[in-house]
């Protein structure tokens, strides 16, 4: 018994880290999207448009942290 519930908390872990890693992957796809389609006339950017890509990566890794704890 104990066998299985291993099985099953690993099959869970793999479970939340790929959620998490999937979050990631769509806000960088989102953002990456919105920032090219921006519009001047729209006004100013949002934050997350503005920050420069190490930053961005950096906020992208706190989400994936987040969901993934």
């Amino acid at each position: 018994m104990d066998v299985v519930l291993d099985v099953l908390l690993v099959l869970s872990l793999f479970g939340v880290v790929a959620y998490a890693f999937a979050v990631y992957e769509v806000l960088k796809i989102v953002i990456a999207w919105a920032r090219d389609r921006w519009r001047d006339d729209w006004g100013k950017r949002p934050l997350l448009l503005r920050l420069p890509a190490k930053a961005l990566t950096a906020v992208l890794v706190l989400c994936f942290l987040a969901v993934a704890l």
